[in-house]
């Protein structure tokens, strides 16, 4: 997210900072058979190996390597979150999903809905609201490796074409260690060991991408059903309702997917209509909350028709549409990200040039495009944060890795390419899980020093200022933990926009700019010396707090 903390007309800022702290398989329609049952193929026996039926269910052996590689998803996630809040969204998105709340656009509501459920059940059993809310996004990455599993294997057993002695072990072996490499990427970290919302737009992507593979190979055994369009119509509503991007994958893969299933006819047509349609009402959520807050929520959101579409549109950040530009921090996280995206493109390309033609490399092609597509947003998002954006990217690259080692090892050998493997994991894995250990260390400190600078402000009754979109995390202090709750909390960019300031002066009885509303990014400074004044009452600045708890006394008040 980029906070709204920039004048009204400006566009969302990003604030000052924090300156002191830093598948089910899919059945081979060319006679291959499942992916890792080790039968032999054509060349070994002179005669086409068993073949299921398109879309049958699989066997516990061939979800084996998917069930694994979830777990050891989940665990990680588990294993490398902080023990309190995480940073960035992590704040705002713990509480809206304590309280039910809307976060900041899109929106999110069946992130926010389901995410709700789940930690609310933690908390019951005495889980901490963040620890729960981080185990949430734990539980998205975990998801999403299950289905690049079956994705990978799915691609892995058409590819697969020559009699490997352990062909099964070696391609789950594949699949596995691909996947265990992607989830300590740091970007991929990110989003799975805190509150975000990114590790389950990576769950849709990699849902939807195993979905219309399995749709098509059905196709090639006989013309769709109702059912099936209606699958493929929730898909894509589940993914426009939880993020916008969405439409960079499901776009191509519904076009691939109605050139391989045409006819849809006028039956399918009205399924795949209804089934998009369906999530779309969880929109109702946001609209609902819009004349009914949360305790705390997006502020920027409007009841009325235009204001739940200018949020689910995102309209607040169509400023930072053009242009590139990381801030430092995001940059070097962007940096560690290029080996394993290089290694990823490489290997989809690969697999897209291949000279086996059929469904698999058809497949491959539609997510070369979607993958262009997400680096060309990428490329033209101007937040400071765009890393995230790059999970699409890496989830289906990484899908395509596992055939181009099954590949590598009926060329140079199975002993080669695991010595080739361990060697490129050797290089690239240390300085991951570094990385990934490093983030939870750093979080925990952020948590240490905003905790203690909340803790020594010297008043109970007074405004607390923060232009950072961690100004979210002294709420969640209130709200969740009972904290200092006479407090007035507020972020200065927000309280420049004209709702925010109207609902202040409503509350509170005085204008927070003191009839003076900034006009730039600087002037949100004053927030805390006009509050005082306007209001008679103690104010301070938060960053004022922090460098006073970083030197060890107490802050200075307005």
């Amino acid at each position: 997210m980029t906070s709204a903390g920039s004048p009204e007309g400006a566009g969302p800022g990003t604030g000052r900072g924090l300156e002191v702290i830093i598948i089910t398989p899919v059945s081979d329609v060319e006679g291959m058979g499942p992916t890792y049952q080790g039968e032999p193929s054509e060349r070994d026996s002179g005669a086409p190996a068993p073949s299921r039926e398109p879309g049958a269910s699989p066997g516990w052996r061939e979800l084996t390597p998917s069930v694994a590689a979830a777990m050891a998803a989940l665990a990680w996630g588990l294993l490398l979150a902080p023990r309190g809040y995480a940073e960035g969204d992590g704040s705002e998105l713990t509480v809206a999903l304590a309280l039910g709340g809307v976060p900041h656009p899109t929106g999110y509501p069946l992130y926010t809905l389901g995410g709700h459920v789940v930690t609310s059940l933690l908390h019951a059993v005495g889980v901490s609201w963040p620890v729960a809310a981080n185990a949430w996004s734990a539980l998205g990455s975990a998801v999403a490796v299950f289905f690049l599993a079956r994705v990978a294997s799915a691609l892995a057993g058409r590819d697969s074409r020559s009699p490997l002695p352990a062909r099964g072990l070696v391609g789950a072996l594949a699949v596995i260690v691909s996947l265990l490499a992607l989830i300590a990427q740091p970007i991929w970290n990110n989003a799975a060991a805190g509150a975000e919302v990114y590790s389950w737009h990576a769950a849709w992507v990699a849902a939807a991408a195993w979905l219309a593979l399995r749709l098509a190979t059905r196709a090639e055994a006989g013309t769709l059903r109702g059912r099936a369009w209606l699958a493929w119509g929730l898909a894509l509503g589940v993914g426009l309702a939880h993020h916008a991007t969405s439409l960079l994958v499901s776009l191509p893969l519904t076009l691939w997917l109605l050139r391989r299933a045409a006819p849809v006819g006028a039956r399918g047509a009205a399924a795949l209509a209804t089934g998009a349609v369906l999530p779309l009402l969880s929109w109702g959520w946001i609209a609902y909350r819009a004349s009914h807050p949360a305790a705390f929520q997006w502020p920027l959101l409007e009841p009325g028709l235009r204001g739940l579409l200018n949020h689910v549109a995102g309209r607040v950040y169509g400023g930072y549409i053009g242009g590139f530009h990381p801030s430092e921090a995001d940059a070097r996280l962007l940096v560690t990200a290029i080996p394993w995206l290089l290694l990823a493109f490489a290997a989809t390309l690969a697999a897209a040039g291949s000279r086996a033609g059929g469904l698999g490399r058809s497949f491959v092609r539609v997510l070369v495009v979607a993958m262009a597509g997400q680096a060309l947003f990428v490329l033209a998002y101007r937040v400071p944060d765009p890393s995230a954006h790059l999970l699409p990217i890496l989830a289906l690259g990484t899908a395509s890795i596992p055939p181009l080692a099954l590949r590598l090892a009926r060329r140079a050998g199975t002993a080669v390419t695991a010595l080739a493997a361990a060697a490129l994991l050797l290089i690239l894995l240390p300085a991951a899980i570094a990385r990934d250990v490093a983030a939870r260390a750093e979080a925990e400190e952020t948590e240490r020093v905003v905790r203690a600078a909340w803790n020594g402000i010297p008043f109970e009754h007074g405004l607390v200022a923060w232009n950072n979109d961690l100004y979210a995390r002294l709420r969640a202090y209130q709200l969740l933990e009972g904290s200092h709750p006479d407090r007035i909390v507020e972020n200065p960019g927000v309280l420049s926009w004209e709702g925010p300031r109207r609902r202040f002066l409503d509350r509170h009885g005085f204008d927070p700019w003191d009839g003076a509303p900034p006009r730039s990014e600087d002037a949100l400074s004053g927030l805390a010396a006009s509050a005082a004044r306007a209001g008679r009452m103690p104010a301070i600045d938060f960053d004022d707090a922090i460098r006073a708890a970083r030197a060890g006394g107490w802050p200075p008040t307005r």
